[in-house]
């Protein structure tokens, strides 16, 4: 039982032995002309009700966490910009917590032959998503989101078919599907790629030279 609930149980029991007692009182002493119940015990019952009722409230509306955002949902057609992005109604959608190879990023597969491994992400992506909607859950942490279709966790999908891979800057997520696809050594792991964050940092230092 919750200490709330608890609280409640206890100002009931209260309540209902300070209603009770003026009775007891008269019986007690059946010639007494004073009222049974004076100012005194109707402060009593407003102080033990009030609290009770205000605990009641909080049990049927809990407030929500300190420095807790309500998440902000957004649904509809999507188009897939490439393995890990969307556009949704117009709005740029990051998938939270996977990075995918981008549009023009080739990998080697399992018989050392070249291929476009961004297309085929987003290719991926494009044919999972089909023409349902997807509802995407915004992330104000990050700025990216939580997306899915029909309930499917659409990074989760692309990282455990290896289209994708987990993103080592968002701790511990899709760690599990990430090992499985590389256990099936399936997409991605079936050959050799660049991690794409890393492939972009090292093409952003050489167009800074």
């Amino acid at each position: 039982m919750s200490l709330t609930a608890t609280i409640l149980l206890i100002y009931a029991a209260c309540l209902a032995g300070t209603i009770a007692s003026p009775a007891r009182s008269q019986d007690d002493h059946p010639h007494d002309d004073r009222a049974s119940e004076g100012p005194g015990t109707r402060r009593l019952l407003a102080a033990l009700l009030v609290p009770a009722l205000a605990l009641l409230a909080g049990l049927q509306a809990p407030p929500a966490r300190a420095g807790e955002a309500a998440p902000r949902i957004v649904s509809g057609p999507a188009t897939v910009i490439d393995g890990a992005t969307l556009d949704l109604g117009g709005r740029r959608l990051r998938l939270y917590g996977i990075d995918a190879p981008d549009l023009d990023q080739t990998c080697s597969d399992g018989h050392e032959r070249d291929y476009a491994c961004g297309r085929a992400a987003a290719a991926a992506l494009t044919a999972r998503i089909g023409g349902g909607n997807v509802t995407c859950e915004l992330r104000e942490a990050d700025g990216t989101a939580l997306c899915r279709r029909d309930g499917e966790d659409l990074a989760a999908w692309m990282v455990a078919n290896g289209y994708a891979i987990a993103d080592r800057s968002a701790p511990a997520a899709y760690e599990a599907q990430d090992r499985r696809a590389w256990g099936r050594r399936v997409g991605l792991w079936s050959g050799v790629f660049e991690i794409p964050a890393d492939r972009r940092r090292m093409r952003r230092a050489s167009a800074s030279l």
